[in-house]
Parts: C-alpha cells; structure tokens; sequence
C-alpha cells in the first residue's frame, strides 16, 4: 500500500448515464449475504454513501476494496478523511479469501488528509487525476465529514467546502464510472451533523444507514422501505448462510461488528 505520496498525499442494463449506456456495467457485492441481498450491490457510475453510527461501515470499506480489487483486477483509490485505513484489517480479510496480502495493498493508493482543507485539495484538485492515472474500479473515501467539524471552522464554510467534494465525486464518478463509496462516521468523540449528512444524501445515488442496536446492526434503505438486522459473527466463525455462495463457502466473509 502506498503512504508515501506527498502531503501526506500518501450493474445493472438498465442504469444509464446521460441517455448513454455504461461502458462497463459493474456490481461490486460485499459478500455478506443478508447486506447483498438488501443492497443488490454497489455499481459501476454511482455514489453510495455509507451513513453509520460505527466504525463497521470503515470495515465494510476494507472488505469492499479487498473485492474490488480480486474480482475486477483493478486497482481502488482511498482518499482517507479519519485515519480510518487498517492495513491489518485488510490483510487479515485477504488470509480469510485466500489472497495475496502484500499484492492486494499494494494496489489500493491512499492519500490522507489531517485538515478539511488538504481534504477539499484531495478531491477537488488531485482525484481526477489519479482516477485517470490507475483507472480504479472503485473510489473510497472514508469520514467525509470529520474535517468539516473542526470548531475553527464556521458552519457557511464547511457547508460549501463539502457540497463542493461532492459535487467533483459525483461528476467523477459518472465520467470515469467507478464505484464510489462514502463513509461519514466520525471519530475522536466528535458528534455528526446532520445538516452535512443530508447534503451528502443530496448527491448520493444509494443511502445505506447502519445503525448500533442492542441485538445487531439494523440496516435500511431510506425511502425504499427495506431493512435487515445483521449480527455480525468473528473472523474466524463461519454461517450457513455463507455455504450459499460458492460450492465450498470460500467466497463468503462475515465482518465483526466493530466498536
């Protein structure tokens, strides 16, 4: 996995894209059943948000880019707002897959922001760039929001600044159809705001909101009426429910349910 860049810059037929069909139709599933079945997968040319109480949806981000990146043959391009990137999570997905660890972050390019500013910089001045440099299958970027919470910063400011990131990811996301995938959990006992959320919403294509319960992971799809409680098992437990994919149950991984 490459860290080192300056700055720290460390489908379906049916979609289409300005009346023109995708040039490649692409459906990125996480390979966890109950979620696959809810979400029908995350596509090729559209924005999903991830919008979570918790740091699974920072889990599901690892589990996603490892897929992408086996199942596509293509590199994926994190642009990290929280410092939320684990390679140890990552390579222990790649143990449980059967995957090369080492090949596998070494194709996923992450460039970390410490500053809602660095972040703007990021998406607004140096991600088309990289998408067109490694042609990725799928973009991450990980607590959009955090940066945008810094007290310092006043509320007009940080409203523009972020419906501008997610105007570029949009019209990026589009041009260059990857599959985008938003997270904006924050950390560092910071609490969300919900006016930058729904801009976020504004622009996304696919909402999927995570939320903590006693007895698991409920998990809806705003305004679709469907919703699944997911109870994540260990690593290094496996469901029945995994034995439903392929013959032998390898291409299956459950994730923890995180704190």
């Amino acid at each position: 996995m490459n860290s080192q860049k300056p700055f720290v810059l460390e489908p379906t037929a049916a979609h289409v894209l300005d009346g023109e069909p995708l040039m490649q139709e692409r459906v990125l599933e996480t390979s966890v059943l109950q979620l696959d079945e809810l979400i029908g997968g995350f596509r090729s040319g559209q924005v999903a948000l991830l919008d979570s109480d918790s740091s699974y949806s920072t889990d599901l981000l690892h589990l996603l880019s490892v897929r992408a990146i086996s199942q596509f043959d293509e590199e994926v391009v994190w642009i990290d707002g929280g410092n939320s990137i684990n390679p140890y999570s990552i390579g222990s997905l790649c143990k449980r897959l059967g995957l090369d660890r080492r090949e596998i972050l070494s194709r996923i390019d992450v460039s970390r922001a410490f500053t809602a500013y660095q972040l703007v910089t990021l998406i607004d001045e140096r991600l088309e760039e990289q998408v067109e440099l490694s042609s990725p299958a799928a973009v991450v970027v990980s607590s959009i929001t955090e940066m945008f919470l810094d007290k310092d910063m006043k509320w007009m400011e940080s409203h523009q600044l972020l419906r501008r990131c997610a105007e570029d990811i949009s019209r990026i996301t589009r041009e260059h159809e990857t599959i985008s995938v938003l997270t904006n959990n924050v950390h560092h006992m910071a609490r969300p705001s919900p006016k930058l959320s729904m801009l976020l919403y504004e622009h996304a294509d696919l909402v999927v909101q995570m939320r903590t319960r006693r007895n698991g992971m409920l998990i809806r799809l705003p305004g679709k009426d469907r919703q699944t409680l997911l109870v994540p098992v260990p690593w290094n437990q496996y469901t029945l429910d995994e034995f439903r994919g392929d013959a032998d149950g390898k291409d299956r991984a459950y994730i923890p349910l995180g704190p």
